[in-house]
C-alpha cells in the first residue's frame, strides 16, 4: 500500500508537470537548478527558498498571478509543514535510503511509460529523469514519505480504507489548524512580507 501511494505521488507530480509545462521553457529548468545548488538555512516558519521555488512554479507553470501564486505556495507549504512537524514530534523519520529507494521506484516506473509528454517535459527542463528526481523532487519525496508514515500511525487501528481516509483528513485538518494557531504571529508576518 505504501509503495502504491509513493508511486502514485510520483506519477501525479510528473503528470502535473507534463500537463502544464510548455516545451522549450528553459527558464524553469535553470530556476530549479539554482535552488538545487544552493545551501540555505533560514529560521522562519518557511524559508524564502521554499516560498520562492513554489511561487515560481505556480506563477510560471500554473499561470497564476504573482499574488495568487504566492498565496497558494505559502498555504500549501504551511499545510505540509504542519504535518511534517507532527510526524517529527512523534519521532517518525525518513532515511536517505528510503527516499532514494522511492525515487528509484518512481524513476523505473516513469522510464517504463513511453510518454511523449514526459520526454517533452524533460527536454524542456533540459534534465534527465535522474536529474529531475535528484535536483527537484528529492525533498518533496522525503516530505511525502514522512506524511505517509504519519498517516499509517494515525490510522493503524482502522481496517476500512474509506474510514482511514476520513480519519486522516480530519486529523490533518486538526494539525493544520493547531499549527496555524500556534504560529499565527510568525505566519502573519510572513504573509505581510510576501502578500
Amino acid at each position: 500500500m505504501k509503495d502504491k501511494r509513493t508511486v502514485f505521488f510520483g506519477a501525479v507530480t510528473l503528470i502535473l508537470l507534463i500537463l502544464v509545462t510548455s516545451p522549450g521553457d528553459q527558464s524553469f529548468a535553470q530556476y530549479i537548478r539554482s535552488f538545487a545548488d544552493s545551501n540555505i538555512t533560514y529560521k522562519e516558519v518557511l524559508s524564502e527558498h521554499e516560498i520562492e521555488e513554489l511561487t515560481y512554479f505556480y506563477e510560471h507553470v500554473m499561470k497564476k498571478t504573482k499574488k495568487e501564486a504566492t498565496k497558494t505556495a505559502i498555504d500549501r507549504l504551511l499545510n505540509d509543514k504542519a504535518v511534517q512537524l507532527e510526524a517529527k514530534k512523534q519521532k517518525l523519520s525518513v532515511s536517505d535510503e528510503e527516499v532514494q529507494k522511492t525515487i528509484n521506484i518512481q524513476m523505473e516506473h516513469a522510464k517504463k511509460i513511453d510518454s511523449p509528454e514526459l520526454t517533452s517535459l524533460l527536454k524542456s527542463l533540459d534534465m534527465t529523469i535522474e536529474e529531475y528526481y535528484q535536483d527537484y523532487a528529492y525533498e518533496k519525496v522525503r516530505g511525502k514519505l514522512l506524511e505517509n508514515k504519519l498517516f499509517h500511525e494515525v490510522t493503524k487501528d482502522i481496517q476500512d480504507p474509506e474510514e482511514k481516509d476520513k480519519v486522516w483528513m480530519k486529523e490533518k485538518q486538526k494539525l493544520i489548524r493547531s499549527f496555524m494557531a500556534k504560529n499565527h504571529v510568525e505566519i502573519e508576518q510572513l504573509k505581510k512580507k510576501y502578500l
